[in-house]
């Protein structure tokens, strides 16, 4: 099929079964995001994210995403950010609403390609696909025939999986399958131990910002 396969699926699956063993990932299915973002130009990286969603990345730390989630109070969680630098993408975790907000990913798209989802504990969910500062497809991925955007079809060969599981009479593993699907469409991957090894943490969102674009 077109799209995530069987295979990635379960990777997801097995990723958050993994996760809920420890006490201290209990909010990561409520609440998620990922993001990846890749440059359509010139080379992109970590500050040049952080600056674009009104981070300061002389500030940014390295901690653990598993220590920050059971350690951190809501409204904290909601503008930290932990990022990774792969090649030409930077990939970007939260736990809150950072980057959920069409907002701020319109910013961090421009000059670049982002692919991102995101969901909340009242299944209010996004895929977003962006280019330039302009919502190429988005959709609800629960609903995934419901589609917006200047080319609501864009993706159509990669939602075959989301599809199927919303034709399904029978709970089926959602936000696995929305992973899955990104994984699909940017070739990037998450791990368990990705968020049990030290990655770049910043504070982010309109409190942080001092005036840069």
């Amino acid at each position: 099929m077109a799209g995530p396969t069987p295979g990635q699926i379960e990777h997801y699956v097995r990723m958050f079964e993994q996760l809920s063993d420890l006490s201290e990932y209990s909010s990561v299915k409520e609440n998620l995001s990922w993001t990846v973002v890749r440059p359509r130009q010139a080379r992109l990286t970590v500050d040049d994210v952080v600056r674009r969603l009104h981070g300061e990345p002389d500030t940014m730390t390295t901690d653990r995403p598993a220590d920050c989630v059971s350690d951190l109070e809501y409204d904290d969680l909601a503008d930290t950010v932990f990022l990774e630098q792969r090649g030409d993408a930077v990939i970007i975790v939260g736990f809150g609403t950072a980057i959920a907000e069409e907002e701020a990913l319109r910013r961090l798209s421009q000059s670049t390609t982002v692919h991102s989802v995101f969901w909340a504990i009242n299944n209010f969910n996004r895929l977003y696909y962006i280019v330039d500062g302009v919502v190429v497809t988005e959709l609800d991925m629960l609903r995934p025939l419901d589609r917006w955007g200047t080319d609501p079809e864009a993706l159509t060969d990669h939602l075959d999986a989301l599809r199927d599981l919303h034709a399904r009479s029978d709970p089926g593993p959602d936000w696995e399958t929305a992973m899955a699907t990104l994984e699909s469409l940017t070739a990037q991957r998450l791990d368990p131990d990705w968020f049990a090894r030290p990655q770049l943490l910043a504070k982010v969102g309109r409190s942080h910002h001092r005036g840069r674009a």
